[in-house]
């Protein structure tokens, strides 16, 4: 099987919007990640599973700055990149929505969509520039429209909102940004079905819309109901790429818990 895995990740390299080679990261001595390999296709949504501390998550902080890695080398397009930070993630097109969301209950939906980059106009002869609140609203429904999202009131208190609900105000503020790549990380933690369904339609809309996707998850079966390829990750290692058609749930658990099909 490993075999084999290496054969698929060298015929995606060719396409591969973003690849990832012999990446490592460690943590006071600790092997975090030991030589993985990822790559990730235009337009796709990649599932990356594994048992908890397979190196998952960190990869994740690793492409979106976030983490810095200890060796190894990202492409993007084919041409190596360097990511030191956010910063450069994001100027690369790469956003990333945290399994915690980092959105502020005290403030509404527009608010928490433009929190650190508030937009502002002019005002007749002042000296410096006010929030331009009309427009940051409207920004703010328009990009929950493109998702299908109308009910939701963009000067609702974030605290009031469901998890489904709140998830999707961190998907549309990294939206903002135009990204080519988002990155997932348990997106539905801690959900009820009905509200895990949602958040599964948003993703699924997300590739609509021409954005290529890593989604970390722990649900096998939500992973087949959106991935269209899926990485399995046991001890910080990428053990098998490849596309979900033909499998079930069960074979991707063996791989992960057992580390072969």
């Amino acid at each position: 099987m490993i075999n084999q895995t290496r054969e698929t990740a060298g015929a995606l390299m060719a396409d591969a919007l973003v690849q990832l080679k012999g990446i490592e990261k460690h943590f006071s001595g600790k092997i975090a990640l030991d030589r993985a390999e990822l790559a990730l296709r235009r337009g796709e949504i990649l599932g990356l599973v594994g048992d908890n501390g397979a190196g998952k998550s960190t990869m994740l902080k690793i492409i979106s700055g976030v983490l810095k890695k200890d060796a190894g080398e990202i492409l993007m397009e084919g041409q190596a990149v360097r990511i030191n930070s956010p910063v450069h993630s994001r100027g690369l097109g790469i956003e990333m929505v945290y399994q915690d969301l980092s959105l502020c209950g005290s403030l509404n939906v527009w608010e928490n969509i433009f929190l650190g980059r508030y937009q502002t106009r002019s005002f007749f002869k002042m000296p410096s520039p006010v929030l331009d609140k009309r427009k940051m609203i409207k920004m703010t429904v328009e990009t929950m429209a493109s998702l299908g999202i109308r009910r939701l009131d963009a000067n609702a208190p974030v605290r009031n909102l469901s998890g489904g609900e709140q998830q999707a105000v961190a998907i549309c503020r990294c939206l903002l940004f135009h990204p080519r790549v988002i990155l997932l990380d348990e997106p539905t933690a801690s959900m009820a079905l009905k509200e895990r369904q949602k958040v599964l339609e948003l993703v699924r809309g997300l590739k609509e819309r021409g954005r290529s996707i890593i989604m970390v998850t722990h649900n096998l079966e939500e992973l087949f109901q959106v991935a269209d390829r899926a990485a399995v990750f046991k001890e910080g290692r990428a053990i098998w790429q490849g596309p979900l058609r033909g499998l079930k749930p069960d074979d991707v658990a063996r791989m992960m818990f057992v580390g072969k099909a």
